[in-house]
């Protein structure tokens, strides 16, 4: 949320918003692609897969941390097909 607030006041501030789109767009892109990856992991290696960690106890799971992602995409995915419709 903190970097959407920062690229919409910019934009806001410099009148172009086409900033809403690259920065939000990448930044929601990335996020996506990380929840896949947990998904991913957990889905189909379990928690032995390359990306977990040697611990025997997970405070949070993979499908949680996927999770985490996805609510962190949702606000910069909005602000970016709200760009698109305007």
């Amino acid at each position: 949320m903190l970097i959407l607030l920062v690229v919409l006041i910019t934009s806001y501030f410099i009148g172009e918003w086409k900033y809403v789109y690259y920065i939000c767009g990448g930044f929601s892109f990335i996020n996506l692609v990380l929840a896949l990856a947990y998904f991913l992991d957990s889905l189909i290696l379990g928690n032995k897969g390359p990306m977990s960690s040697h611990r025997k106890k997970r405070k949070v799971g993979r499908v949680e941390e996927s999770k985490r992602f996805i609510s962190i995409a949702i606000p910069n995915i909005l602000a970016v097909l709200v760009y698109l419709v305007v």
